[in-house]
């Protein structure tokens, strides 16, 4: 039986199309799965690493089962161990929620900033072209602490909501770290393909430490704001999850405010 692969693409333009290898003329943010996805209990996957590199050379996900956060750069794909150090992913390692992109900064701008992560991210917002438009961010800076989240690997049955996940996932703590802030800038409007209005996982300059980035403060830090504005988002499914298929996403109660 062949398989088809729907894609949904979402874009400021009525455009919608089909099958699997049709070229789509833009510059996208590719979405395998969607947040609501993880909200619900769904951590399994068919697409592994290999693969997903075509897709983009700058992102952020996570591993079947949370076995470790994702991120991308420079067409390199890392997994973030539950302790926050790292290590290149497996080629054959499995993804079930991923944001990918091909990164070409068309804004930069430099400022000296103080303040948390907060206001940091409220900044950036400020000087967003616009509002209703994705991006993909980078931040160049250093970090005079921080706090990241990982993720533990659960077990094949485990279905627990993201939301309850959330309350005991590890957390490490860092200073004085010189790294990158990798992640994507979404509207209101796709909140429940990932989170908004940012999401942002962090790694070091020195490939020591990461995660997806809770809290931090800077302090009179130079900071180098990359952004690259994006035509829409294309979106693949876990059209072949069971789980996806027959989830009560209307049930907001399994939701999570994360």
């Amino acid at each position: 039986m062949n398989k088809f692969k729907l894609f949904l693409l979402l874009s400021m333009l009525p455009i919608f199309t089909g099958l699997l290898g049709q070229q789509q003329n833009g510059d996208y943010i590719y979405h395998y799965s969607v947040m609501d996805g993880m909200r619900n209990g769904i951590y399994k996957g068919e697409h592994h690493v290999a693969h997903l590199a075509e897709k983009g050379d700058f992102g952020l996900g996570t591993y079947n089962l949370l076995d470790g956060e994702m991120i991308v750069k420079d067409g390199l794909f890392y997994r973030i161990r539950s302790d926050g150090s790292i290590e290149k992913a497996d080629p054959a390692s499995q993804s079930p929620f991923n944001s990918l992109t091909n990164f070409e900064a068309d804004t930069t701008v430099l400022f000296t900033f103080s303040g948390n992560f907060g206001e940091l991210q409220s900044y950036i917002l400020s000087l967003l072209p616009s509002k209703n438009l994705p991006y993909a961010v980078q931040v160049k800076l250093t970090l005079k602490t921080i706090i990241a989240g990982g993720a533990e690997k659960l077990a094949h049955s485990d279905t627990t909501g993201l939301a309850a996940l959330m309350t005991k996932r590890p957390l490490y703590e860092g200073k004085n770290i010189t790294g990158s802030m990798i992640g994507f800038y979404n509207p209101a409007y796709m909140s429940n393909v990932d989170l908004s209005p940012f999401h942002f996982h962090f790694i070091s300059d020195n490939k020591k430490f990461g995660g997806h980035l809770v809290d931090a403060n800077v302090e009179n830090t130079t900071v180098e704001l990359l952004l690259d504005e994006k035509d829409g988002y294309i979106i693949e499914l876990l059209n072949y999850n069971p789980r996806f298929r027959h989830a009560n996403f209307g049930n907001k109660d399994a939701k999570a405010s994360y």
